[in-house]
């Protein structure tokens, strides 16, 4: 952390300025994605430990614990998203004091709206637990971590509020070191307060104590940043009704958002069985990995595209929004391709326990892969309508497609079985992501050329197509599958940098490149 940099940025006369922004969404995508995958790795490594310890009972336990909150993620009324958009747009008139005065307000907002539901959890412990059939001997212990656990149940979305100021100035690698340290913190103290012998009450209070550090770094750096204004005690009355619309449509919009992306699971399960489900799960979460870096740069996106919502700034807008698309396709095509490649020698060592996996998985991965490229491709006007402030729009869409999608998934899986599954959650994927785009430039004011792009799209996946066909015809056959992927890489990387770049972000990459390899002085 730049000490002189945090200070530069909470004087309250800087306008914030979009120079570099481009720049800064790119770094600030990258510290995110890195603050994912370093918990997730330790997370990997810490429940090979907790699962000697507590053994498949004592783990069933514990999952239960980390899985009741998860069903109440949207209980804070979406005010980490509101914070975000309202406070980028009063950082850009460079307006700290409102900033600030967001922050509280939508803090507020939040507490009043989870602390029912974290009441909840502590009054009504023992039968929430019952109804999950928690084992007898462990009933007490996991009432008193249950109850702990409804603190930082609050805590997290405190801590989601209150790094606004960091993500307003996209400051993610401040974000992203508090969020990633806490939390690893967290995941590697759970094994050792078990063989201290602490139980899962020990490994609630330490998650409990993470999130407080989490927290307190948060409202640290934040308070910095906006030079003392957050810890203030007044709240912006006016915002009070923009919050809460905003709120309101997030949460109409997720809870659509569950049946698109899930509806097709229990529909499969209905028509097959569960093991069918297992292959499919297998696919989809391999697949859906893929998210993982445009769902990240929606946290940068957000604030970047608000801080641009003015007439002046709107080529700017434009520009960003265009070169985000082009970029994403830049890395989804060569991406896609290498995992065809590789699905069926994947899922059938990574499976190698039942050999069925490496059977009935490939197909339907190969089928998702279509969806999911053209839902990494939304994020860019998924993310420019949020911060128009159009939430609202978002949540009709997704409710009028539940019904057709659910009606269409029926039909398919119960012709098709877990392809049809597979093709239904595509098929709806692609609809709704020309929808958005659709959307984006009516409500967001943002274009670029479709037809233009279209052409350059096709031309990158024709570039691939011979590895796809072969990967579906000999999928184990990797002597063949690689080398003429990497031909395709070859000719793919020559494509994408004359045809699909524009001049504009060749040089931004190359100065990137510099920037990250700077040529050693010769003395």
């Amino acid at each position: 952390m730049n000490q002189d940099q945090i200070e530069a940025e909470s004087d309250p006369s800087q306008r914030a300025s979009t120079a570099g922004l481009t720049t800064k969404v790119v770094k600030g995508s990258m510290w995110t994605v890195a603050g994912q995958i370093a918990p997730l790795i330790c997370t990997f490594a810490s429940t090979y430990f907790v699962v000697r310890i507590l053994a498949a009972e004592g783990m069933g336990v514990l999952a239960a614990l980390v899985l009741i909150p998860n069903y109440f993620t949207f209980a804070d009324l979406g005010m980490s998203l509101a914070s975000t958009k309202f406070a980028s747009e009063a950082y850009a008139e460079g307006d700290t004091a409102r900033e600030g005065r967001i922050v509280r307000t939508a803090a507020l907002i939040a507490m009043l709206t989870a602390m029912p539901v974290a009441a909840a959890f502590i009054l009504f412990s023992v039968p929430i637990l019952t109804h999950f059939n928690v084992p007898e001997n462990y009933l007490a212990d996991a009432s008193t971590a249950l109850k702990i656990g409804s603190v930082t149940f609050l805590l997290n979305f405190l801590c989601s509020i209150v790094n606004t100021p960091q993500l307003s100035r996209l400051r993610m690698d401040l974000n992203t070191f508090i969020n990633a340290s806490t939390r690893i913190a967290g995941i590697v103290a759970a094994p050792i307060v078990l063989y201290l012998g602490f139980g899962i009450v020990g490994v609630a209070t330490a998650l409990f104590v993470a999130n407080l550090a989490c927290l307190i770094g948060h409202l640290a750096i934040s308070g910095r940043l906006l030079g003392g204004k957050l810890f203030e005690f007044s709240i912006d009355r006016a915002m009070l009704r923009p919050l809460l619309n905003y709120g309101f449509a997030y949460i109409a919009a997720a809870t659509a958002g569950v049946f698109l992306i899930n509806g097709e699971k229990g529909i499969l399960t209905n028509s097959t069985s569960t093991t069918t489900l297992a292959f499919y799960t297998a696919s989809f979460t391999l697949a859906s990995m893929l998210t993982m870096f445009s769902g990240s740069v929606v946290q940068s996106l957000l604030p970047a595209f608000a801080q641009l919502q003015t007439e002046e700034k709107s080529d700017h807008l434009g520009s960003l929004y265009s070169t985000g698309v082009r970029l994403n396709l830049f890395w989804i095509v060569p991406t896609i391709a290498f995992l065809f490649v590789v699905a069926k020698p994947f899922f059938t060592i990574y499976y190698k326990s039942d050999p069925r996996f490496g059977i009935e998985s490939p197909v339907p991965f190969y089928i998702l892969l279509g969806g999911v490229a053209f839902n990494i491709v939304a994020y860019l006007p998924y993310s420019s309508i949020m911060a128009a402030g159009r939430v609202n729009a978002l949540a009709k869409l997704f409710w009028i497609e539940v019904v057709p999608y659910l009606v269409m998934t029926v039909f398919l899986t119960r012709s098709f079985g877990i392809i049809g599954a597979a093709m239904s959650w595509s098929i709806r994927a692609v609809i709704d992501s020309v929808i958005q785009f659709i959307m984006a430039s009516r409500i967001a004011n943002v274009r670029f050329d479709v037809r233009d792009f279209g052409v350059r799209a096709f031309g990158a996946m024709l570039i691939f197509m011979p590895t796809a066909v072969l990967c579906v015809l000999r999928p184990e056959d990797l002597l063949w599958t690689l080398p003429l992927f990497l031909v395709s890489l070859a000719v793919y990387s020559v494509f994408a940098w004359r045809v699909l770049l524009s001049e504009l972000e060749r040089e931004w990459l190359m100065n990137r490149a510099k920037a990250m390899f700077p040529a050693k002085t010769r003395s």
